[in-house]
């Protein structure tokens, strides 16, 4: 399988698990995305308030606000256009809290890295900037 090229890609992680943030911080570096790393909502609010992202990468057990509610506050302060994927080891009802949310896809633990990195190299995730 030919590398994925995430140059150009801005992508905000949102995971409580700092070894977990951490690897999905430096696979995506690896593919040539720019990656802001948060542990929690609140980090993620205020990265956001300073930048835009293309894609946001998010877990739903967070310690401060459940995910599905950082996924509506995050979208509705967007600027563009901006993809949610979200990766758990939650089951409903939760996947289905984090769809109507705006996920355009959920992923639960444990999932295959090149399945997340086939969703980032679907058309129309190119940077918007």
């Amino acid at each position: 399988m030919p590398a994925v090229d995430l140059s150009g890609l801005r992508i905000l992680v949102v995971e409580d698990a700092a070894d977990i943030r951490e690897v999905f911080t430096v696979l995506l570096q690896a593919e040539g995305a720019s990656v802001v790393a948060t542990g929690n909502a609140r980090e993620a609010l205020e990265a956001a308030g300073r930048q835009c992202f293309d894609v946001i990468l998010s877990d739903l057990g967070l310690p401060d606000v459940p995910g599905d509610v950082l996924i509506r506050q995050l979208l509705a302060t967007t600027r563009n256009r901006t993809r949610v994927i979200v990766i758990t080891g939650y089951g409903e009802p939760y996947l289905t809290r984090a769809r109507q949310a705006g996920a355009e896809v959920v992923f639960t633990k444990p999932v295959e890295w090149t399945r997340i990195l086939d969703y980032l190299h679907l058309p129309g995730l190119a940077a918007s900037a």
